[in-house]
């Protein structure tokens, strides 16, 4: 309930780095991964998976730069990727688990593909994702990347805050597109990162021509951490 396509989350949300501690994250991430078995292909569970991240220089998008380490735990990456790239790191969880289900995958639903496309980051649907973006670290700081990407220059791409723009309701071009005036910058993110918008069934258990994508980032957002957005 309370989601508005005009306005997912709020600014001052989405970009506050400073919502959580490491400690904080590490706690979370135990907490809603409690239970979990490893894939059949032997794939850790999130709350026990450690990765070899690597050295990244700052940039506009990511001012902090990036430091990398060996058997870096998903916690530590997210708490640095979230300070180096000034983003909520809640952003960075609702975004694994939109992406890939990684904060509860278990058993025969948690594959390695989860962590090479966790954060659906140059991972076109269903093919290989772009190698130099593949794996739990690189696919977390090369979105949070992108998200400011859209901040920066925000009319290099199709949404744009406070300009009406048709977004589709699904990659199907029959079930057609809905006019759209988003609110904020954020939003207007989340639409460019994944450009679909729900349809009027959504609300109802769905069809044919729903796509959940951004109506899953703002129910998991406040499932887990309360409501996005100040309304």
């Amino acid at each position: 309930t309370g989601f508005d396509a005009t306005h997912i989350i709020d600014d001052d949300v989405f970009y506050d780095s400073t919502t959580m501690t490491p400690a904080e994250i590490a706690a979370f991430i135990a907490r809603v991964n409690a239970g979990c078995r490893p894939g059949p292909d032997g794939t850790p569970c999130l709350a026990e998976a450690t990765f070899t991240s690597v050295d990244r220089e700052p940039t506009d998008m990511c001012p902090g730069g990036y430091t990398g380490a060996e058997e870096e735990s998903a916690a530590q990456i997210v708490s640095k990727v979230a300070t180096a790239c000034d983003i909520n790191p809640q952003v960075l969880l609702v975004l694994i688990q939109k992406e890939q289900g990684l904060l509860t995958a278990s058993g025969r639903t948690l594959s390695a593909r989860d962590y090479e496309a966790a954060a659906g980051y140059a991972c076109p649907d269903h093919g290989t994702c772009d190698p130099q973006w593949a794996g739990f670290p690189s696919q977390l700081y090369g979105a949070a990347s992108q998200f400011h990407r859209y901040r920066l220059d925000p009319g290099g791409y199709d949404v744009v805050a406070q300009r009406p723009t048709r977004i589709a309701y699904s990659p199907d071009a029959q079930c057609g597109s809905g006019e759209v005036t988003v609110v904020n910058q954020a939003t207007a993110g989340l639409y460019n990162y994944t450009p679909f918008q729900p349809n009027e069934a959504a609300a109802h258990g769905g069809d044919q021509c729903t796509s959940w994508g951004n109506w899953n980032f703002y129910g998991y957002f406040k499932t887990l951490f309360g409501s996005p957005t100040s309304d």
